[in-house]
């Protein structure tokens, strides 16, 4: 895990929490918000060590990496920075505070303690949105007025979902997208991504860092891509009868859609809820994975009808003979009224709409 000053991306949100730690004036509660796979819980990772840290760095501030805290928590093993996951769907009252037959409360049994191996206790909460009622109002008092040695990271998407009285109680750090050249840039550099495949992966994944770095670094992810490809290359071409057919393909295709869409390692936490709540999570994100791809696809078509220095910026290069051809299909309207229909589908999905009647309403939009 990179210390914070070493963290790519995020330049003022870094900054501005590197003064906080070096001025010794640190809010007790943060909230981080940010779309899925935009570098979350990295940045969290790193701004939480360097809190702990006992032995900091200064000019930048940042944590030395070899005091006892420091090293217990770049092997993931320090007891003193926690991170919180939703029980199955939503964050229960009893993760933070005992309740009978459940396991013991993690703020019951620490928060009263002063830390032992570094100065900072620190609670990683992920999903903030998902706290219910209850688990929430249990909170208020100790996020607004933490012990001095607390500190208190909420991790969510958008703001807007995350209840009005535990955002009125936290300093809101916003993070954005990378520039996809830049973050293919990073990708090549830092983790050795042959140039073609940076570039197309920093393109997939929008400029969120977290998400490009996991498919940099998963295997299966290219063959994945190529199925999703091969899908899509259907579509500017197939007749509006196969709408329904087609939504089938897709929902059928997205449940192939593994690596790309971190399943494998969000495995562990998904079996603390239902089967059923468990399953749904896992859907919407491989399907919102197909979208990504999909969006740069149609990007591809839209660069490639409107021709000259544009074309410089066409994402899928290994496929640039066919999608020229399919270029032809329509014309830049067409091209970005589809954008605009993946693009709203997306956010249909993020807010729970039903998958089957939104991968259909998005074929019927999307043909000819």
């Amino acid at each position: 895990m990179p210390s914070l000053s070493k963290l790519f991306g995020h330049t003022s949100a870094r900054l501005m929490l590197q003064r906080a730690l070096e001025s010794g004036n640190l809010p007790g509660t943060y909230l981080f918000a940010g779309n899925n796979g935009v570098g979350k819980g990295a940045l969290a990772q790193a701004f939480a060590q360097a809190a702990a840290c006992l032995n900091p760095k200064r000019e930048p501030f940042d944590s030395c990496g070899v005091c006892v805290s420091c090293r217990e928590a770049l092997r993931g093993h320090n007891p003193e920075i926690v991170t919180l996951s939703p029980a199955g769907e939503q964050m229960q009252i009893w993760q933070f505070w005992d309740r009978d037959n459940h396991p013991p409360g993690v703020l019951t049994h620490t928060l009263p303690y002063a830390p032992s191996l570094g100065k900072k206790r620190v609670y990683i909460i992920e999903r903030a949105e998902a706290l219910n009622e209850s688990a929430a109002n249990s909170l208020l008092k100790v996020l607004e007025e933490p012990p001095e040695y607390a500190l208190f990271i909420l991790l969510a998407a958008h703001t807007a979902r995350v209840l009005p009285t535990i955002v009125s109680r936290c300093q809101t750090v916003r993070l954005f997208a990378s520039p996809i050249e830049e973050l293919g840039e990073y990708l090549k550099s830092s983790l050795g991504v042959e140039a073609n495949r940076a570039e197309s992966l920093a393109a997939y994944a929008e400029g969120r860092v977290g998400q490009a770095i996991r498919m940099a670094q998963h295997p299966e992810v290219g063959a994945e891509i190529e199925r999703i490809l091969d899908f899509a290359e259907g579509l500017p071409v197939a007749p509006r009868v196969r709408a329904l057919r087609l939504a089938e393909q897709l929902r059928k295709l997205s449940g192939q859609v593994k690596a790309l869409s971190g399943e494998d390692s969000a495995a562990e936490s998904e079996k603390s809820g239902s089967e059923e709540g468990a399953k749904e999570r896992v859907g919407r994100r491989q399907l919102a994975t197909i979208f990504d791809i999909l969006i740069a696809f149609y990007r591809d078509l839209l660069t490639l009808s409107v021709g000259g220095e544009a074309m410089k910026r066409v994402v899928n290069r290994d496929r640039l003979t066919k999608l020229s051809l399919l270029a032809q299909e329509g014309s830049p309207e067409r091209w970005i009224s589809c954008l605009d229909s993946i693009l709203l589908a997306r956010r249909w999905l993020d807010a729970n709409a039903n998958i089957a009647m939104l991968t259909e309403t998005l074929t019927m939009r999307l043909l000819r």
